[in-house]
């Protein structure tokens, strides 16, 4: 059995207003959660897929994160007003695909799984569909290959490469 009075003698002087206020036991779960379930959502749905921009890569996490100018998709942003709660998803899909269609699954996925997990049901889910991805290069990052680009090469490079093949012949 809890003792009452020592969940009282933790409260301090300027919170003494909002502990009577708000009932014992309440939970408080931060947006960046709310983000991260939405986010997984979102890449459940067929269609879907994770593309890491370079911002991340040039500043850093820290930067992109204090700056919010992360590139990585899917990225989900919360709009909390009290209890309501509205979702802005940003995706990346493969291409070709039926863009209303997978918004739509979107939509119905992220609201399923906030609703499980949290116990509340968004108000809205926007979807915002920043690019298209070609299914030969998914198919291809699922199966490990990075594309490189093509290395060009320079015209005293060239005349250097002719003349070690004049040398040896």
């Amino acid at each position: 059995m809890v003792d009452e009075t020592l969940a009282e003698d933790r409260v301090v002087e300027g919170d003494a207003a909002s502990a009577s206020i708000r009932p014992a036991g309440t939970l408080v779960i931060a947006d960046r959660v709310i983000q991260r379930i939405a986010e997984r959502a979102a890449l459940n749905v067929d269609g879907v897929v994770r593309q890491q921009g370079t911002v991340g890569s040039v500043l850093g996490s820290s930067a992109t994160d204090l700056l919010g100018i992360s590139s990585d998709l899917p990225q989900a942003t919360v709009d909390a007003a009290g209890t309501a709660r509205r979702l802005s998803m940003t995706v990346a899909l493969v291409w070709p695909s039926a863009v209303t269609r997978v918004c739509q699954q979107i939509r119905e996925s992220v609201a399923d799984e906030l609703e499980a997990f949290v116990g509340d049901r968004p108000l809205r889910v926007d979807v915002t569909v920043r690019q298209f991805v070609p299914r030969d290069e998914v198919k291809r990052r699922k199966q490990g290959y990075i594309d490189l680009p093509s290395v060009t090469e320079s015209p005293e490079r060239a005349t250097a490469s002719e003349d070690v093949h004049d040398l040896e012949n």
